[in-house]
């Protein structure tokens, strides 16, 4: 299936948020929900987050959508790893792990979501995501690229095996909201 990849702009914060959440599997919700104040508009909150603060690593001028006949289809979100940040005191003890892998390769873009909706699966526009990111990365002088991933996705890491990505390095998954099932985060990276 062909798809154009864009860059998102501020009026695709919302997708944005919505890929952050497939990719992440609801990994932010917890936190959406604190931000939705008292009219407890989650969805707001999440496009927010997506839009108001460009140093966020889910701002949407670090993500690209990719359509399919004029349909948001999925999309991703990376960046280049610049600097270890201690974020400790700003996120969950879940993302804890996540995080720090995140941010453990400096010089390597990091695909810190990628996800296609469910509709649109199995027809190829993850991998095409993930060519377009090594596109990104190579124009920035990365590395490589490097993302995160549970030890349970296998539909996943079987994708990004075929794409030459190995995993590096494991963290413990710690348990949020009512969620429970992988037991590690996996560092998976391709060097170029």
């Amino acid at each position: 299936m062909s798809g154009r990849i864009r860059p998102a702009g501020a009026n695709d914060a919302l997708h944005v948020a919505a890929i952050v959440d497939i990719a992440g599997h609801g990994i932010d919700l917890e936190s959406w929900i604190k931000n939705s104040g008292d009219n407890h508009a989650v969805l707001d909150a999440a496009r927010r987050a997506a839009s108001e603060d460009p140093n966020s690593p889910y701002h949407f001028s670090k993500a690209y959508l990719i359509e399919v006949e004029g349909v948001i289809a999925g999309g991703l979100v990376g960046e280049l790893i610049s600097q270890n940040e201690d974020y400790a005191a700003e996120i969950s003890p879940a993302l804890a792990p996540l995080v720090t892998l995140e941010t453990r390769l400096i010089g390597y873009w990091s695909i810190l979501g990628v996800a296609v909706y469910g509709e649109f699966r199995g027809k190829g526009l993850a991998a095409k995501l993930i060519h377009h990111a090594d596109e990104v990365a190579r124009n920035v002088g990365a590395k490589g690229l490097c993302l995160v991933v549970e030890d349970t996705n296998l539909p996943a890491i079987s994708v990004y095996e075929k794409l030459g990505f190995a995993i590096t390095d494991r963290l413990p998954w710690i348990a949020y909201g009512a969620r429970s099932g992988p037991r590690e985060w996996m560092m998976m990276k391709r060097d170029f």
